[in-house]
């Protein structure tokens, strides 16, 4: 029998009904099948033709088939059977009737943080259930997670990658597990362990988290090269809905060091049900005691846990005598008397004290009032210190004073102050400025993570800066704005601020640098605004050299995983066409070449979005790009639950299309008009159904 074949047939002495296949992997074949012994339906995996003549591996697969049959929980698919059968070798588990987890993600995209969260607590204790008996899974991915109707997650192929792979990690010389969800130490054919599979799991939370795993490339081998040498971008950065707490656990869990991952996947849970409960996290509550005066003592309460109290060693005993001599009784009677006399005159003092500090209250109040209506009903107002406070209390009291919170606000990590809070604002507190003056706040997102401590480089030349920047080994971005107060090409400010720990290539810091005075100025020649070119498409060399002959000096180069050539220009800013001051810099964005997936990780999409070329329309290009032209760019609405759907189309990072449509329409076009390439992301309520390269030449 050839195992790719077997709808129709049976298996186990015909107790097992072969109806149709249902998925297809590397090394097996699973059909759903009816087990008419117990008249119920079952999954049958037969192992591949190709593997049958190695006795090594088919040896496993019984042992560890029989070993997994071992294992009975509510997280994982359970085994009932193992055989062989004219050549075939298979392992029949239990049927569920749902889908992948993979599929899931990638019909939702980014999982609400719970639902992730719920999502790796089951998993975990799925993994948890087969480390106690000594059953490493190795090969942890979404693929590998089916879900019910209800949404109960089940792993399934426990033990596969150990049978196949004995007792390493590599198999006819490829790398055992999937490429984009491996630990580092499987990549390099290292020793593996429990932590491997946490590794694994960690990046699967990601996924949920992000709908986007940390590491992809064009090539397996590429791929694999990050997870041992790229680290990936902290989750936070790329869903800010996360909480911090969820992001250090899932950044822990994929740390490359395996001692510095969760020891174990119990304790990756306990982590987990902290975070739901909105609780300290166990890994890393520490425990702390009281500070009191006088004399400490500590008794055990009922449920065993210690409570401080304090013994007050300086209350006087009082003993009295009811038989002391007369002599004495008098000799205190004058004491009284004297104490009496000296209360009555330090009564009066006090009285007069009280009615003193009373009246100077009141003179400092009506003097505080005083002020209070002259700055309030005034057309100037101090700035208050909103360092620290949320941006609600912030807004609160930038208003009490008459003056307003910027809309737009920075993000950037911070290791001191807490996630939503502010870190720094501008103007400065204790300046005084008009009324309604706006005040731009930066707010912390959290810590990143990272061990490399934020050089200070405000007020420093840009290329003193950069410089700087690239010998700590972190990136940069470069923005620039007018300053009366710091000279043309000094940084004005950075975000994150000095001794904020980044992580290498990873995390940027962006630099607003100073263009010098924006009035009161005589604008040379030099200063005067010039065409920004449109280098999208070309490569990075000719790109610099036409920034550079338009007058502009290239900013930040950054590379991004693109569909597009390696080493082409992918996105700029500013935008071109647009105006800007000679000596001004432009960022440019490279493609890294990176972005074809590996064919298990393309977009489930029934139809691909087209393009159509409509008539050449010259007049709007530049003389550089020889004119430009248009597209039509469709999506097609799937059917979901809801009538109504949010279709949001971006070309380049900009929004040119977000409208409500039925359903029923189908799908929706629009037309694109454009040079060189452009990038087009569609979504659709808010989950990302389309990523493609348009060229209009």
């Amino acid at each position: 029998m050839n195992s790719e074949n077997l709808e129709g047939k049976t298996l186990g002495n015909n107790r097992y009904e072969m109806l149709e296949k249902i998925g297809t992997g590397g090394m097996a074949t699973v059909y759903k099948a009816k087990d008419t012994l117990l008249n119920r339906y079952v999954a049958v995996k037969v192992l591949r033709d190709s593997l049958e003549d190695e006795k090594k591996v088919v040896a496993n697969f019984v042992k560890e088939a029989q070993s997994s049959a071992s294992l009975v929980h509510n997280n994982i698919v359970s085994v009932y059977d193992v055989g062989e059968e004219d050549g075939i070798n298979y392992m029949v588990m239990e049927y569920v009737d749902g889908i992948t987890l993979k599929e899931y993600i990638k019909t939702r995209g980014a999982l609400p943080w719970q639902e992730a969260c719920d999502f790796a607590i089951q998993i975990g204790q799925g993994i948890n259930e087969a480390h106690s008996i000594n059953i490493v899974h190795r090969d942890i991915k979404p693929q590998n997670i089916l879900m019910t109707k209800d949404k109960i997650l089940k792993v399934t192929d426990f033990g596969i990658a150990k049978a196949v792979a004995g007792d390493t990690t590599v198999v006819n010389g490829n790398v055992l597990g999937s490429v984009h969800y491996i630990s580092p130490e499987q990549a390099r054919g290292g020793v593996t362990d429990a932590r491997s599979d946490i590794y694994s799991l960690g990046i699967v939370l990601y996924e949920m988290l992000t709908g986007k795993v940390p590491f992809d490339g064009d090539s397996p081998v590429s791929v694999a090269l990050m997870h041992l040498e790229k680290e990936p971008v902290n989750v936070k950065v790329v869903n800010l809905e996360v909480p911090s707490d969820l992001a250090y656990v899932t950044m822990k869990a994929i740390s490359k060091d395996q001692s510095a991952r969760y020891a174990s996947v119990s304790e990756f849970v306990d982590d987990l049900h902290a975070v739901l409960a909105d609780e300290p996290l166990p890994s890393r509550e520490e425990a702390g005691g009281k500070t009191v005066s006088g004399t400490a003592a500590s008794t055990e309460t009922a449920d065993g846990e210690e409570e401080d109290y304090i013994v007050d060693d300086d209350i006087p005993s009082v003993a009295e005598d009811d038989d002391e001599p007369e002599i004495e009784n008098r000799g205190r009677t004058k004491r009284k008397t004297e104490i009496q006399k000296n209360t009555k005159k330090q009564k009066k003092e006090d009285r007069i004290a009280i009615i003193l500090a009373f009246a100077t209250i009141i003179a400092v109040g009506l003097i505080a009032v005083g002020v209070w209506w002259m700055v309030h009903n005034g057309k100037e107002a101090a700035v208050p210190n909103l360092t620290g406070m949320t941006e609600q209390e912030a807004v609160q009291l930038a208003e009490s004073k008459g003056l307003a919170i910027a809309p737009e606000r920075e993000l950037s990590f911070s290791d001191t102050v807490a996630e939503h809070c502010v870190i720094d604002q501008d103007p400065k507190e204790g300046l005084t400025v008009p009324k309604g003056t706006q005040i731009k706040l930066v707010i912390s997102i959290g810590a990143s993570g990272g061990d490399i401590p934020t050089p200070n480089v405000t007020n420093k030349n840009i290329d003193e800066a950069i410089e700087e920047i690239l010998n700590a080994g972190l990136t940069y971005d470069v923005i620039e704005e007018f300053s009366d107060t710091i000279a043309a090409g000094n940084v004005i400010r950075q975000i994150p601020l000095a001794g904020t720990k980044l992580k290498k290539d990873s995390d940027a810091i962006k630099l607003t640098v100073s263009k010098g005075p924006q009035s009161g100025a005589t604008v040379s020649p030099a200063e005067k605004p010039v065409s920004v070119p449109n280098v999208i498409g070309s490569y990075i060399d000719d790109a610099e050299s036409r920034i550079q002959s338009a007058g502009l000096v290239v900013g930040s180069v950054q590379r991004k995983a693109s569909s597009s050539p390696e080493g082409t220009v992918i996105q700029q800013s500013p935008d071109a066409r647009t105006k800007a001051v000679q000596g001004s810099y432009v960022n440019i964005v490279v493609s890294s070449g990176e972005a074809v997936a590996a064919p298990q990780e393309s977009e489930p999409q029934e139809e691909e979005p087209q393009t159509e070329t409509s008539a050449d329309n010259g007049d709007d290009g530049d003389e550089e790009s020889g004119g430009s032209s248009t597209r039509t760019f469709t999506v097609r609405i799937p059917d979901t639950e809801n009538e109504n759907v949010n279709v949001e189309i971006l070309v380049n990072g900009r929004t040119i299309h977000s409208e409500t449509h039925s359903k029923d329409e189908g799908s929706v076009s629009v037309d694109i008009t454009g040079s060189g390439t452009a990038e087009v992301q569609a979504y659709i309520d808010g989950a990302k159904v389309a990523d493609k390269t348009i060229d209009f030449n």
